[in-house]
């Protein structure tokens, strides 16, 4: 039961980029992020109401404005430009920059493997992008990469203010701060920028349907899965799940949203998603090698 509920945040996530494509066209990012965040906190304090100490209100803006508004606003405003596909593809090379974290932070050796897999990475991500029938901006490749960059930062920094906080209020909290401080952001951008985007109050009933599920399913039901599942399996086994979001992405890009892709970018999509499997699976069964050599001394 475990593995299926940790299974189910990445599952979610994995649609959020099909319906941003097809139902949020012409939307700010800012005003969909909004919409996202605030009332799925709002509706997690409903069902099990927790507010915070004082001291503790530091941490949870914190919190929310990594994770909720610097990551959404990010994703959002990349989601947008790009094609959900693609999206996936550029969400997949996430273990590259967590290999510059551990490299650069935590001063860790990276494996052979890691090495590999994060070069073929690399290197057929960037040939789906280049060879992509859609123009691809060189702004949008950018906010995917600062979009996953926070959210490795975020998770470090939720990892340690966990310890403190019950994951149920964190969450709650983190959502409807990061979601009240995009509300003045996505004003500005909707009615003060001089930009034109979509009025996200007169939406149809599809808008609507996609909204909720947005709210309910890939907000709400998809972090309180993931945060429940963080202390009840290992960390190999978190990170080997998540990839089951972009892997979905780009399914359902190819399929489902119809996103043209040629043969040979279907085989660069398929190796993509092999090298990284088999590099978590390689990279679990070595931690698991080393906890019984531990255990045994």
């Amino acid at each position: 039961m475990r593995i299926l509920i940790a299974l189910l945040g990445p599952l979610l996530w994995g649609t959020t980029y099909a319906t941003v494509s097809a139902f949020f066209t012409g939307w700010s990012p800012f005003a969909l992020a909004a919409w996202r965040a605030l009332p799925a906190g709002i509706l997690l304090l409903v069902i099990k109401p927790s507010f915070p100490k004082l001291s503790e209100l530091p941490a949870l803006i914190l919190v929310g404005f990594i994770n909720i508004t610097l990551f959404f606003s990010l994703l959002f405003e990349s989601a947008m430009q790009l094609p959900s596909a693609l999206v996936g593809v550029g969400m997949i090379t996430l273990p590259v920059i967590g290999l510059v974290v551990v490299i650069a932070v935590h001063k860790m050796k990276p494996s052979l493997v890691q090495l590999l897999s994060a070069a073929v990475l690399v290197v057929c991500a960037s040939f789906l992008f280049l060879s992509s029938n859609n123009e691809i901006h060189v702004s949008a490749v950018l906010f995917l990469v600062a979009a996953m960059s926070v959210l490795i930062g975020g998770s470090l920094v939720t990892e340690h203010v966990m310890k403190k906080i019950h994951w149920w209020k964190l969450l709650t909290w983190k959502l409807i701060f990061g979601g009240i401080i995009l509300v003045p952001i996505a004003y500005w951008h909707l009615y003060l920028s001089g930009a034109h985007y979509a009025d996200p109050f007169q939406l149809s009933w599809s808008q609507w349907g996609a909204l909720a599920w947005l709210i309910v399913g890939v907000t709400a039901v998809s972090y309180c899965a993931y945060v429940f599942s963080i202390p009840r399996i290992s960390t190999s086994e978190l990170s080997f799940f998540g990839t089951f979001n972009p892997i979905l992405a780009m399914v359902l890009g190819a399929t489902v949203m119809g996103e043209s892709f040629s043969s040979l970018q279907l085989g660069v999509m398929g190796l993509m998603i092999a090298c990284n499997l088999v590099a978590q699976l390689y990279e679990r069964r070595h931690h698991q090698r080393t906890e019984q050599t531990v255990i045994a001394y």
